[in-house]
């Protein structure tokens, strides 16, 4: 396929006119959104939440085998998808009564099959339906069966000391722009490191399914 692109501003527009393409001086297509980044993938059922909506306390986790993180995604071998981590987030809702640090990470990679039978069904974000993932979903419960994770990349970390808290967090919401696929066979988790007395959290991933 030959694309014929203008670079600069095109010498004609207005309604009904046809007008070439736009091109940067080194041949970039320069394009612009229409709607939202992530409107046409949320519209076409593409686009799933996994979160913890009502504030809980989380139970330490690093990664490990069979781990307890704040959520969890498995994509089963042979689900036909790829899971692309698009955000992640992490709030800090009631405060820690006693001294203590916990940093927040996702954690990945390839696993063995998770068998346990607890699971959270994904919610569509363009219909709000628990329905459409071929996903599936944990909340705080133990990954029965499940691999150490190989990879992490840490989002948050909070410090309570007996006198004040401080916190060196995100801005709410980490836009991971999908540079996290998980494929069949694989998962991620969002957990904390540390289960501080009193503290309780909410979270939450979100992902796009892109056939295999």
């Amino acid at each position: 396929m030959l694309l014929q692109n203008v670079v600069g501003q095109p010498s004609a527009g207005g309604n009904n006119a046809i007008i070439n393409g736009r091109s940067g001086q080194l041949g970039d297509v320069i394009v612009s959104e229409l709607h939202g980044r992530y409107y046409e993938t949320t519209y076409r059922g593409n686009s799933f939440l996994l979160s913890v909506s009502t504030a809980a306390a989380v139970t330490a986790y690093s990664g490990g085998a069979a781990g307890t993180p704040m959520l969890a995604l498995f994509n089963p071998t042979g689900s036909g998808k790829n899971a692309v981590i698009t955000k992640a987030s992490v709030a800090s809702v009631v405060s820690a009564s006693a001294a203590g640090t916990v940093t927040f990470g996702i954690y990945f990679g390839t696993t063995a099959a998770i068998t346990q039978a607890t699971t959270v069904t994904p919610w569509s974000m363009g219909t709000q339906l628990q329905s459409g993932s071929v996903m599936t979903g944990f909340r705080n419960v133990a990954l029965t069966s499940g691999s150490a994770a190989s990879n992490v990349i840490p989002l948050a970390s909070y410090y309570w000391a007996t006198a004040a808290g401080a916190a060196l967090v995100n801005n709410g919401v980490v836009d991971l722009e999908g540079s996290i696929i998980i494929p069949p066979g694989a998962y991620v988790a969002l957990g904390g490191s540390a289960a501080l007395t009193s503290a309780t959290w909410i979270g939450s991933l979100q992902w796009e399914e892109v056939p295999v």
